[in-house]
């Protein structure tokens, strides 16, 4: 994406939503283009951030000051647009690196952190947010060496996602696109981890009602949807070289959400300006406590977890010894197919021996991501 055609496209949304301030809010979907420009715009920052981020993962650095890094970036970025508006933006997930058995949601204090270290599978995970469009993003970086199991895994992630972006087109549904992931992994030797669903997004919404789940779990099947064209969605790919079956240790909670139809009368007076703070701050949006420099405040947060007002994003563990990585993107259904606004390559040192032999898999993966236009369809189509 052009940056300075984005931003001047963002400066015609700025007119537009000058003109429509006062008018009864409705909920657009993707066939607005000041709704397209507003995701690609979140898109772009989020892309830019998770590069940064990725570069700084080298053996001595401290986690928690990647993540923070990760964080100002994205501030820094949005500073400069919608100057003077009512308009909400910023992160919309804070910055997380997991490494090697940790799943997911690891976004440190400094005086909790650790260092990264040669071997080290380091999962980055953000999300910004402009007027409440959200572009989600995480990928799998290896510090230094990489061993032949963790290359399995990101590489399995990476082809999934591939299946997964020529599948997600209007008129398909989630229940054909299940079975693939699931093929597609078993070519690597790995499994889907349990829980992780990718969700449709709308505006301030990042957990939508339609999903596609990454594996088949007796008992807990999702409701079958159809895709429909100008939804936008936020493609979650966590795959283990274990089983998949992801815990809570005694890592330090530290990503927070709060809970928007909870309500309780708060006694201590240390939750209620904690969660004042919060409504103000991050009424909509996970946060982390890195953002919460008071002691007081972070002390207040525990009253407010225990009475259900916010949501804790736990820290969660597959089992030691095996080999965790993610890959998300979002993208934009559009009729001439999908627009995806956030995801970053795979590096080029990650090699697996591995391959996919599954026929329905090895098909899917040779369609088009786009649409064809023009003659060239035209010509394909007569032969």
């Amino acid at each position: 994406l052009d940056p300075v055609l984005i931003q001047a496209k963002m400066a015609d949304v700025e007119k537009k939503e000058d003109k429509a301030e006062g008018e009864e809010e409705e909920e657009l979907d993707c066939s607005v283009p000041e709704v397209v420009n507003k995701y690609q715009f979140a898109g772009g920052v989020a892309n830019e951030a998770i590069k940064f981020v990725a570069a700084g993962c080298v053996a001595g650095k401290s986690i928690a000051e990647l993540c923070e890094a990760g964080d100002k970036m994205i501030q820094e970025k949005l500073a400069g647009v919608f100057k003077g508006k009512k308009i909400e933006k910023g992160i919309a997930f804070p910055t997380c690196i997991s490494t090697n058995n940790c799943c997911g949601h690891y976004s440190p204090l400094k005086e909790d952190s650790s260092d990264l270290k040669d071997g080290d599978v380091c999962k980055i995970d953000l999300g910004v947010h402009v007027d409440g469009y959200v572009a989600l993003v995480a990928t799998t970086v290896v510090v230094g060496t990489v061993n032949p199991r963790a290359a399995d895994a990101i590489m399995a992630a990476k082809t999934a996602s591939d299946v997964v972006i020529r599948m997600l087109k209007a008129g398909k549904k989630n229940s054909e696109i299940t079975p693939l992931i699931e093929k597609c992994l078993d070519s690597f030797g790995c499994k889907a981890v349990d829980g992780v669903v990718s969700h449709q997004i709308k505006r301030f919404t990042t957990d939508g009602t339609k999903v596609v789940t990454n594996k088949s779990v007796p008992g807990h099947a999702v409701e079958e949807c159809t895709f429909e064209a100008h939804e936008a969605y936020a493609i979650d790919i966590v795959v283990s070289t274990g089983e998949g079956k992801c815990r809570e240790m005694d890592t330090k909670c530290t990503v927070f959400k709060r809970a928007p139809d909870s309500k309780y009368n708060l006694k201590m007076k240390t939750a209620r300006e904690a969660l004042f703070k919060i409504e103000k701050t991050h009424p909509k949006m996970p946060f982390s406590l890195r953002e919460i420099d008071d002691t007081r405040t972070r002390l207040g947060i525990t009253e407010c977890v225990r009475h259900d007002l916010l949501q804790p994003h736990p820290v969660l563990y597959e089992k030691e010894g095996e080999i965790v990585a993610q890959i998300k993107f979002c993208i934009l259904l559009m009729p001439s197919g999908p627009l995806k606004i956030t995801g970053v390559d795979v590096s080029e040192n990650i090699k697996t021996e591995k391959v996919v032999e599954d026929e329905e898999v090895i098909a899917c993966l040779k369609l088009p991501v786009k649409n064809k236009k023009g003659k060239k369809a035209k010509d394909e189509a007569a032969k």
